[in-house]
């Protein structure tokens, strides 16, 4: 059953015309930062690069957000979830089904850009030799993406498309700032600010750490391969949130009642 709505799930994102102009939007910018890079004095290479996995990770997220927030929502507005409840189909199950269904659709499209931006680095330097690194840089940014779409999932479980926006696009803003919270800790600690300490730390051991994941594609993209205990942290930790999320979600639309 979780197969059945996870492929009708992917069938209604690559169907959806908003998906393609983010995809237009996303080669125009990598275009671009030909560009920005040629620029750059020796540097044009590592220049586009960079534009290009920002590139790659800032559409990506707009299309798991974008996605994500409307998936439990359209299925309210055109009513189909009266039948979907009707039938002996477990909440868990649904709502699993729509994660893996648009986990899919941004594999595919993460896949689409990634070739795209190895496609226009061949071109401007004649050979595919961060084509190894590049794919273990993917790899990374579509684990994020996975949390991103974890986290809209979960607000859309209970908030309005917008609110599932805003809170996602904020959660995920504070997870690539969340060495801020240790700066504030410590701030707090010297002024003797006990309570701000600790909630400094609460914040910190909440939110999730995506500035670590992003320390990692970059030393990846620099011929620093992380350790392997690193990478397995950094993986087990999206896990770990993902499970938490995806159990959350399903107990809030366990208890929600559809009329």
């Amino acid at each position: 059953m979780i197969g059945a709505i996870a492929a009708n799930t992917f069938r209604e994102t690559v169907r959806d015309r908003v998906l393609y102009a983010i995809l237009i939007f996303a080669a125009l910018a990598t275009l671009a930062g030909v560009v920005f890079g040629s620029l750059s004095a020796d540097q044009d290479v590592r220049v586009l690069e960079d534009l290009g996995l920002f590139t790659i990770t800032t559409f990506g997220g707009v299309i798991a957000i974008f996605l994500g927030t409307n998936l439990v929502f359209k299925e309210i507005d055109r009513r189909t979830i009266f039948l979907i409840v009707t039938k002996p189909i477990n909440r868990w199950e649904f709502v699993t089904g729509k994660f893996f269904g648009l986990a899919l659709c941004v594999f595919v499209t993460n896949f689409a850009m990634g070739l795209f931006f190895q496609l226009v680095i061949w071109f401007q330097t004649g050979n595919f030799n961060s084509a190894l690194p590049m794919l273990g840089s993917l790899s990374l940014i579509y684990l994020e993406l996975l949390l991103v779409i974890a986290i809209a999932t979960f607000f859309s479980t209970f908030a309005t498309p917008l609110m599932s926006m805003i809170f996602t696009c904020g959660l995920w803003l504070v997870g690539h700032l969340s060495f801020s919270f240790e700066l504030l800790a410590a701030l707090a600690r010297k002024n003797d600010s006990i309570a701000t300490e600790k909630l400094a730390l609460f914040l910190q051991y909440v939110m999730p750490d995506l500035a670590k994941l992003t320390t990692v594609r970059g030393d990846m993209m620099d011929a620093r391969y992380p350790s392997a205990d690193l990478l397995g942290y950094v993986i087990a930790y999206i896990l770990a949130y993902l499970v938490i999320l995806l159990s959350l979600s399903t107990i809030i639309a366990e208890r929600r009642e559809f009329n």
